[in-house]
C-alpha cells in the first residue's frame, strides 16, 4: 500500500513539522477522510504554482506523530515529521526521478 498523499496547510510549518489535522482525520489529495495514525508514512501537499503560474505543488514525505504539547494548545492534533529531504516542489522531485531514471537507462548507439 502507498503512503497516502494528504492536504495540508505548508503555513502551519514549524521546522521539520508541519501541522497536518485538528481531528483524528485528514484528506487526501482525492478529497477522501484519512484516519490519521501515529507511525503511519504519509506524503502532505499544498497547491503551489511555479514562477510561470502552472501549478507545482509543494511535497513533503514523513511520519505521522500527535502534536507536540506546544502545538495541541493551538488545537493541532496531529502533525507530520518530515524526513530529510525537507520540502520540495513536485517538480523537483519529478526532474530528480528523471535524472536517475536517466542514468539506468541503456547506453545507445553501437559499443564497440
Amino acid at each position: 500500500m502507498t503512503a497516502p498523499k494528504l492536504r495540508a496547510d505548508f503555513n502551519g510549518l514549524f521546522g521539520d513539522i508541519l501541522c497536518l489535522s485538528h481531528s483524528d482525520i485528514c484528506v487526501d489529495e482525492h478529497g477522501v477522510a484519512i484516519q490519521l495514525h501515529a507511525g503511519m508514512i504519509a506524503t502532505a501537499f499544498d497547491k503551489d504554482l511555479d514562477a510561470n503560474g502552472i501549478r507545482d505543488d509543494l511535497i513533503a514525505n514523513g511520519i505521522v506523530e500527535e502534536s507536540p504539547d506546544w502545538l495541541q494548545c493551538r488545537g493541532s492534533k496531529w502533525v507530520l515529521r518530515i524526513d530529510g529531504n525537507g520540502i520540495r516542489n513536485e517538480s523537483e522531485i519529478n526532474s530528480a526521478a528523471e535524472q536517475t531514471l536517466g542514468a539506468d537507462s541503456p547506453v545507445s548507439g553501437p559499443l564497440c
